[in-house]
C-alpha cells in the first residue's frame, strides 16, 4: 500500500466514526459535509505520494493543502496533514524508535520547510489563531518551525507533538489497538475520542472559546466515560447529550484537534498492526 493511500485511509477511518461532535456521516456542519472529507481524503493522499519521495516536509504539507481545497475548497485537515507529513517522512522505520525518526524530520527541516508551512497555513485561514506577539502566521516566517512549534505548544496540541516526538499520538495509538481487540475499528475510534477529551481540554475549543469552556467540555467527555460501559444504555445516553451539547449554536464546539489525533494515531498504529501481523 502506498503512502498516500494509508494517509487517506486514516483521514477517511476517523472522519467516517461517528464521534461528538464533529462531521461524520450522519452529521454535517453548515459549510462542511463527509463528502469533502472523502474527497479531500483523497486529494490529500494523491499529494503525499507526489511529495514524500523528495523528502521536504513543507512541501508535503503545501502540495497537501493546496490540494485539499483545490478539491473541495474548504479546510477539512490542515492540522492532520501538519501531523502527518513529518510521520510520513519517518515511517516504515525499523532501525530507531518512532518518536526519535520524526523529532530527527522535524530537527532537520529548513527555513523553506517552515515558509512553505506558515504559507499553507495563512491558506486555510485555521479557527481560533487569533494574533501572537510572536511568530504570527501572518508575519514573516520563522528560520525553524520547530521554534515557531515551540511557542505555539503551549495553546496547540498539534505543534505540542513537534516538540515532544509525538508523544500523545503514540500514547493513543497504542491505546486504539488495545481497543481494536474487542471493538471494530469505527467503534473503537468513537470509543477513543472519548477518552482522549475526557484527559485534555481539546485544544482548538480552548483557542476559539478560552480555557474554561475547554475545561467544561472536559468535564461532559469524563462524565459519558464514567456513565457505563462503552455501547450500554446509560452510556449512549450520555453521549447523545454530550454531542448535543457540543452542537449548540452552530457547532461552536468542534473538538477538531482531537480528530486531528485521531486521524494521526490511525495512520501510525496501522503500521505497528503490519508489523505485529507479519
Amino acid at each position: 500500500m502506498s503512502i498516500g493511500k494509508r494517509i487517506s485511509e486514516a483521514i477517511l477511518s476517523e472522519a467516517s466514526s461517528i464521534k461528538a461532535g464533529n462531521v461524520h456521516p450522519q452529521a454535517s456542519f453548515s459549510d462542511m459535509q463527509f463528502q469533502d472529507f472523502q474527497m479531500a481524503a483523497s486529494a490529500i493522499g494523491q499529494a503525499f505520494d507526489r511529495t514524500v519521495p523528495k523528502g521536504q516536509l513543507g512541501q508535503v504539507v503545501l502540495a497537501s493543502v493546496q490540494a485539499m481545497l483545490e478539491t473541495v475548497g474548504v479546510n477539512t485537515s490542515l492540522g492532520t496533514i501538519l501531523l502527518l507529513a513529518p510521520m510520513a517522512l519517518a515511517l516504515p522505520s525499523t532501525d530507531e524508535p518512532f518518536g526519535q525518526k520524526v523529532s530527527a524530520i522535524i530537527q532537520r527541516s529548513t527555513p523553506s520547510d517552515s515558509q512553505a508551512i506558515y504559507q499553507a497555513i495563512r491558506l486555510t485561514n485555521p479557527g481560533g489563531l487569533g494574533k501572537l506577539d510572536h511568530q504570527d502566521v501572518r508575519n514573516a516566517p520563522p528560520t525553524s518551525i520547530l521554534d515557531a512549534m515551540k511557542l505555539a505548544a503551549s495553546w496547540d496540541d498539534v505543534a505540542l507533538q513537534y516538540t515532544n516526538g509525538f508523544e500523545q499520538i503514540s500514547h493513543w495509538s497504542g491505546r486504539l489497538l488495545e481497543l481494536l481487540k474487542h471493538l471494530p475499528q469505527s467503534d473503537a475510534i468513537r470509543c477513543l475520542q472519548i477518552e482522549i477529551l475526557a484527559t485534555r481540554p481539546d485544544s482548538l475549543i480552548v483557542r476559539k472559546h478560552g480555557k474554561e469552556i475547554g475545561n467544561v467540555v472536559q468535564s461532559h467527555a469524563l462524565a459519558v466515560l464514567q456513565s457505563g460501559v462503552y455501547s450500554s444504555q446509560s452510556y449512549e445516553l450520555a453521549w447523545a447529550k454530550f454531542d448535543g451539547f457540543l452542537r449548540q449554536n452552530h457547532h461552536r464546539m468542534n473538538p477538531g484537534t482531537t480528530a486531528d489525533l485521531i486521524a494521526a494515531g490511525v495512520f501510525l498504529a496501522s503500521y505497528a498492526q503490519e508489523l505485529m501481523d507479519g
